[in-house]
């Protein structure tokens, strides 16, 4: 699901391990992810909802990260995983990284890294030999080197939401809209309430309640607020 190596020297390459560069760019290939080039198109990125902000929480941190954006199988990944790591070593996570255009990527970069598509994220590595441990458990593709010393993670988004949806019970529809905040649908031709409450996991009655409606009467073009 997840694919991790460590961002090595500036006087080094960031190549890491080419087989798990291959995994990770047959992945975006496979889900169609464009390599972003400039700020600019990441701005038109998020303004059509396909990377969605990662903010400081009770879990984790921010540090010098340029943009704040990933892709929503991205944010999934930090708030669980941080989470977990928070309930395990008693403090945050700490993400150093997260979309880079190309334009913004550092010198020694690969030009085969996966940072401008939104798939990946960079974290700190603990500095306590428990915390590492446990973090570094919890992926399965993993290659370490040094200076500055933190991980790579390249999350592989239909994989990774499948295994959540699996451990959690919950569809792939309902998770990433929990990260991606009020979901909205636009009815189509012959769609009906009891079709669209299936889609997003819920029920008629919620959508009816969030959205004040009177009967499960709906028309084509109308726009519902979905509940989480």
């Amino acid at each position: 699901m997840i694919g991790v190596t460590a961002v090595p020297a500036p006087a080094q390459s960031l190549r890491g391990s080419t087989a798990s560069l291959d995994r990770q760019n047959r992945q975006a290939r496979q889900h169609d992810f464009t390599y972003l080039r400039r700020p600019s198109q990441l701005e038109q990125f998020v303004d059509a909802g396909l990377l969605v902000p990662l903010e400081n929480g009770a879990h984790y941190r921010l540090h010098d990260v340029s943009f704040g954006v990933a892709r929503r199988e991205v944010k999934l990944f930090v708030e669980r995983l941080s989470a977990q790591y928070l309930d395990a070593c008693g403090e945050p996570l700490i993400v150093t990284s997260l979309t880079r255009p190309t334009s913004e990527q550092p010198p020694n970069a690969s030009a085969r890294s996966v940072h401008p598509t939104g798939m990946a994220v960079d974290l700190r590595v603990p500095s306590g030999a428990s915390c590492r441990r446990w973090l570094e458990r919890r992926v399965l593709d993993a290659t370490l080197e040094r200076h500055p010393l933190h991980f790579h993670v390249a999350v592989f988004p239909s994989e990774y939401v499948a295994y959540v949806a699996e451990q959690t019970g919950r569809s792939a529809t309902t998770l990433l809209a929990a990260v991606t905040g009020p979901v909205r649908h636009t009815v189509q031709r012959s769609e009906t309430l009891w079709a669209i409450a299936e889609e997003y996991d819920t029920t008629a009655a919620r959508i009816r309640a969030v959205n004040g409606l009177a009967s499960s009467v709906i028309r084509p073009g109308q726009v519902l607020d979905i509940p989480e």
